[in-house]
């Protein structure tokens, strides 16, 4: 893995996602860097300031070409800016007054990039319990007559609906696939703006996203699968565990058990407090103790494909070996070893190994 700060491996990992991302759109390596040049590891505010100052600077490049008529350059210009902002944001308290406005001008500038996508980009809003999840829909390239298959791609703990589309949303519709990506509970702008915390019965908000995307003309509701990242590792296993609509689930860094993260990475306890509803530290490691796969994945029915890594600092590779061990289905576990590329959570260091791993397995259970 690339390691800018030696001294602090932790934040050397931070600074590689939006290094990775850049492979989908998401930065250019050269920007990332001269900004990270300017900051000291542990400095929240040093990363908040330099993150800003680059997105503003990229934002208002995006802006110029579109007033110019040059919508392709609007579009990438925007696509950097919005993830720039998602990090200038990332390490800010809940409660900071930052932290809402510069995740809406993270929003807005994804949208921004939408208007140029081929069709624009689609917001919608999946029904669920009495109110909506917010959501985009994408549908398929390169898709053959008739309606096409479909992919329900599930966020983790940190990670935005938008920020899903340098994770590895456009290889999906890049293979023929439609894609549904929603903020559930605990997430985005369902958490930030609708005031939803997470629930370990994620198959409920699975399930609806489900529902919405059957419902879909272009999508063919009989192939349809699941993937989740991270803590959505756990979400996508829960719910494939009481769906039987899926041709395949696959678990991109998986987590077995919440409160075993509580523990393990500290950093991400502010966090997990934030997306659990908490009102403190201990009241959300008590609530995270419903967060488990034990008793939950042998229920899985469906194919499932689980990638992790060795090198994996935030979830230990044990939660992918006993979410592998315990699954009573077809299924397959990728673990890439010590110092290999893809070694890291989510395997940050090696996209062009892993995405394509993901996507082409998805892709052959739901086009076949």
């Amino acid at each position: 893995m690339f390691t800018l700060w030696p001294e602090d491996h932790d934040w050397s990992w931070h600074l590689v996602r939006p290094i990775a991302e850049a492979i989908y759109g998401g930065g250019e390596f050269n920007e990332i860097y001269r900004a990270a040049e300017r900051m000291k590891p542990g400095d929240t505010e040093g990363w908040y300031r330099e993150w800003t100052r680059l997105a503003d600077a990229i934002e208002a490049m995006g802006k110029a070409a579109e007033q110019a008529g040059h919508g392709i350059t609007a579009r990438d210009h925007h696509l950097r800016a919005c993830n720039y902002y998602r990090w200038a944001e990332f390490f800010l308290l809940p409660e900071d007054p930052r932290r809402l406005p510069t995740y809406d001008r993270c929003v807005a500038s994804f949208r921004a990039a939408g208007r140029y996508f081929t069709p624009p980009l689609e917001r919608v809003e999946i029904p669920y319990e009495g109110t909506t999840l917010p959501g985009y829909f994408y549908p398929a390239m390169h898709a053959s007559a008739g309606r096409q298959p479909g992919i329900l791609y599930v966020a983790g703990a940190d990670v935005l609906k938008e920020e899903l589309f340098f994770l590895g949303g456009k290889a999906a519709i890049e293979r023929g696939m439609a894609l549904l990506v929603m903020d559930g509970p605990g997430q985005g702008e369902t958490l930030r703006h609708r005031g939803l915390p997470s629930r370990f019965d994620y198959e409920r908000p699975v399930g609806a996203a489900l529902d919405y995307l059957q419902s879909r003309p272009e999508v063919d509701s009989t192939r349809i699968a699941l993937i989740g990242r991270s803590f959505g590792g756990y979400y996508a296993a829960r719910a494939a565990a009481f769906e039987r609509r899926l041709r395949g689930c696959a678990i991109f860094g998986a987590l077995y058990d919440g409160g075993d993260l509580f523990d393990t990475y500290p950093p991400i306890r502010t966090q997990l407090r934030w997306l659990t509803g908490a009102k403190d530290l201990e009241d959300a490691r008590e609530r995270l103790k419903a967060f488990t796969l034990n008793g939950v994945v042998e229920k899985i029915s469906c194919p499932l494909l689980v990638v992790h890594g060795e090198d994996d600092h935030l979830v230990p590779a044990w939660h992918a070996q006993r979410t592998y061990d315990e699954a009573r289905t077809e299924k397959r576990l990728v673990l890439y070893k010590h110092g290999e590329p893809g070694s890291v959570h989510c395997s940050y260091d090696g996209f062009p190994y892993t995405i394509p791993t993901l996507f082409d397995w998805l892709a052959d259970r739901v086009k076949a």
